[in-house]
């Protein structure tokens, strides 16, 4: 009798920690706005348990080894490819370096601008080295992978010339790295989506270089306020705080009247009009996922051509996240496909 009461306790007390353990998992992955995808979600907050990497009162110099070892944390080995070449660009004011990515085989390919994450005062060439390798090979362009100078040494809008100057830079000299000028997209992930989308406003308003489309990856649009349903549902959610943005914010533009404009908050734009062909990434469980969606309205009202695909369960930064989710390559597939289609479109 003894031996059978042990063996019943031994079970609920299984049974009871399978529960626990379930409950746990279960009120990680859900939120306000969308379950997260139960994997990441329990990656990410085991990661946040045994790494708590706070940025307040950190230097800089710790800040930005903080993001840019989260951006590569998650990321898979880099897939092979061959023609990749580190050049800088001289301009009035500063060198600029960028990273060439050349697909095998082919002359006056299409090109891809492609701007960094990381907050505008991390991130680097090599942090995002795998998704501009990928992109390369899915669309079989040129990928152009811009270092721009980060903040606070150099604040706004230093690291935007340094993008609108290397598109510059790409349309002038296309044919002497195997491309056609006729044929340039811009894209970038986070800040690079913000910057992304300020370089597209910018060519519009100086009527610069002619842009393909521009793919806009969870970008932050608008940095004056971080006042949405999405920055109060899930600021303290996994990978972004409000509290850590505000400070990227105020680093990168410390003047707040600043960050009204429109090269810094494009959401903020009084006009419209006349932008790329876009396309919008949005991750669901995201604090910048109202303003992305509100961004993609505004260009939709102006008549512009858009499309927008949300990723259900998944946080910001999953683009290089692929070591735990193959989110970030479904978006890089449809990111390609999208861009091949515009280039055949804008032949036409």
């Amino acid at each position: 009798m003894k031996n059978k009461k042990g063996i019943w306790i031994f079970v609920v007390v299984i049974l009871a920690v399978i529960i626990g353990v379930f409950l746990l998992i279960k009120n990680l992955t859900i939120t306000s706005y969308g379950k997260l995808d139960t994997k990441v979600a329990v990656m990410l907050k085991i990661n946040k348990y045994l790494n708590p990497n706070s940025i307040k009162g950190k230097p800089i110099k710790e800040i930005r080894q903080i993001l840019n070892n989260d951006a590569v944390k998650w990321s898979a080995k880099p897939i092979p490819f061959s023609n990749i070449k580190d050049v800088s660009i001289d301009t009035s004011s500063t060198k600029i370096p960028i990273r060439i990515y050349t697909p095998q085989g082919g002359s006056k390919l299409p090109i891809i601008v492609y701007s960094h994450g990381g907050f505008w005062v991390g991130g680097n060439l090599d942090t995002h080295d795998n998704v501009c390798r990928k992109l390369a090979k899915n669309t079989k362009a040129i990928v152009v992978s811009v270092g721009y100078r980060l903040a606070p040494e150099n604040p706004f809008p230093a690291g935007l010339n340094d993008v609108y100057n290397v598109l510059q830079w790409t349309y002038k000299n296309a044919g002497r790295i195997n491309g056609d000028a006729k044929h340039i997209a811009v894209a970038g992930d986070s800040a690079g989506g913000n910057l992304t989308a300020a370089v597209s406003k910018i060519t519009q308003d100086k009527n610069g270089p002619h842009i393909t489309c521009q793919v806009l990856i969870y970008p932050s649009t608008n940095i004056y306020e971080l006042n949405s349903k999405s920055w109060s549902y899930l600021s303290s959610n996994f990978s972004i705080s409000r509290e850590d943005m505000k400070k990227y914010i105020s680093l990168y533009v410390p003047k707040k009247e600043d960050r009204k404009s429109p090269y810094a908050s494009p959401l903020l734009a009084k006009d419209f009009k006349g932008l790329p062909h876009t396309l919008m990434i949005i991750a669901e469980i995201d604090p910048l996922r109202d303003e992305g969606e509100a961004y993609a309205e505004k260009l939709k009202k102006a008549g512009n051509e858009i499309i927008v695909t949300i990723y259900k369960g998944s946080p910001h930064g999953f683009l290089t996240m692929d070591r735990i989710s193959n989110e970030g390559d479904k978006a890089l597939n449809k990111i390609s496909l999208y861009l091949q289609n515009e280039f055949k479109k804008d032949k036409l």
